[in-house]
Parts: C-alpha cells; sequence; structure tokens
C-alpha cells in the first residue's frame, strides 16, 4: 500500500499562509501608524465643531490598526506551526501497510481548501474511505449521530465532541469534490477509527450512522462494507490518489 502524506501541499500552503499573514501585520501597522500620526499631528483643533468626528476616526485608526497586527501575529504563529503530518494517521498507515497491496493508497493529512481537513482517505478498488481517527479512551456509547461518555457507573453525558457528525460532513464534502471532477459516480465511505484498544478505549454502537471499528479489527470489521467487493478501476484509483496526495 502508497502510505503517503502531501508534505510539499503542506508546506507551501504554510509558506503561502506565512505570506499572507505577514501582509496583514504590515497592513495593519501601516493603519495605526497613520491613527498615531493623526495624534501626533493634529489637523483639526479642538474647537473645531467637528474636532470629535475627527477624533473618533483616528481612535479607529489606532484600534484597527493594533487589532490587524495582532490579526497577522496570530496567523503567522499558525503559519509556523502548521502540522506537516498526523501522527496517529501515520499508525493507521503502518497499520494498513500490512494487509493492502499497492492498488490501494492511504493520504494521510488531507487538506484543501475545496475538502477541508481529513484525518485520513484510503483509495482502493473498492472506493474511497474517509477517516476520522480517534484517540480516546474511555467508555463510549454511539446511538445513530449521538454519543455518549460514562462518567461513572450508570451516569452519562453527551459528548461535546461528535466524531460521527465530523465523518458525515466530510463524506458529504467528498462527493462534492469528486462530482466537480466528474467522479460524482465514485462510491464514498465513511469510518471512526479507534487507536486505542480495550479496555483503555472501550465503545458500544447502536444502528450506528457511521461505522466505527478498532484499528486492530479494521479489516475484519469493514469485510462487508467497503471491503465487500471491488467497484473501480485502477486508473481511477490511480487518478484519485493523485488527486489526494497533490
Amino acid at each position: 500500500m502508497r502510505n503517503l502524506v502531501p508534505a510539499r501541499a503542506l508546506q507551501r500552503r504554510s509558506r503561502n499562509l506565512l505570506v499572507a499573514a505577514a501582509l496583514v501585520a504590515l497592513v495593519g501597522g501601516v493603519i495605526a501608524l497613520i491613527g498615531v500620526a493623526l495624534f501626533v499631528i493634529p489637523l483639526v483643533v479642538p474647537s473645531n465643531a467637528s474636532f470629535p468626528l475627527y477624533d473618533g476616526v483616528r481612535r479607529l485608526f489606532v484600534a484597527l490598526g493594533v487589532f490587524t497586527v495582532l490579526l497577522g501575529i496570530l496567523l503567522i504563529i499558525r503559519a509556523l506551526t502548521w502540522k506537516q503530518d498526523n501522527t496517529l494517521a501515520e499508525m493507521v498507515g503502518q497499520t494498513l501497510s500490512a494487509f493492502l497491496d499497492d492498488r490501494y493508497g492511504f493520504i494521510r493529512n488531507v487538506s484543501k481548501l475545496s475538502l477541508g481537513y481529513m484525518d485520513g482517505v484510503l483509495v482502493g478498488p473498492p472506493g474511497v474511505l474517509v477517516m476520522r481517527i480517534v484517540d480516546r479512551e474511555g467508555i463510549l456509547f454511539n446511538d445513530s449521530a449521538g454519543w455518549l461518555e460514562q462518567v461513572d457507573k450508570g451516569n452519562w453525558k453527551t459528548l461535546r465532541w461528535n466524531p460521527t457528525q465530523e465523518t458525515v460532513a466530510d463524506v458529504k464534502k467528498m462527493r462534492e469534490f469528486l462530482k466537480t471532477r466528474g467522479l460524482g459516480d465514485t462510491p464514498v465511505f465513511g469510518a471512526i477509527v479507534f487507536t486505542k484498544e480495550m479496555p483503555a478505549a472501550q465503545f458500544t454502537t447502536r444502528s450506528p450512522l457511521v461505522q466505527v471499528v478498532y484499528l486492530s479489527k479494521f479489516e475484519y470489521e469493514l469485510q462487508p462494507t467497503y471491503f465487500a467487493k471491488d467497484r473501480l478501476d485502477q486508473t481511477i484509483v490511480n487518478r484519485l490518489v493523485t488527486f489526494f496526495y497533490g
């Protein structure tokens, strides 16, 4: 199996964001300097009837400039800390490589403007499988699209974070992405993959909207669904891998 990470694309996006962030900070600095200059060299005297408006404008310039500079700094930090890989997805890829051949491609840390971010995408003759990779411990219950966590014996609370909703959204975006590229008939599946095993992570499902599996049982659990049959020609598989990897 081809275990891939779009490192060049991620580095390119990081550089582009860094440049854009620097421009935002520069523009903010210019705006703030204009506001300060209007204080240092007042163009309207306090006795003028329009002075309150003038004073408000220069204060607005300073505040807007400072805000824009701070925004630029935050974007710079984001660009410099942009993850070039996902260690959990890398581990999943290594596990899948043990039983999948070169007909398959696993692209981890997929990040495109038209797709958003996805932990991992498996592409092969059966179709496209979008994964949400979970490294969580605890006792969980998945009922359709909802998730509960046991806080103590007999007491449950709703999870604020919902992997099912995220995966459903990812599958929808994937289908729209493929449709715009003339591949709207491509089968797209979704799966939530737990990297932690029992007893650290325990989950029970009831009519799950998205299939939930342990990484160790990935091939077995997905055999009746994703791996049930081959649905794509290898040329299409290779084309899809190029889409997500590039």
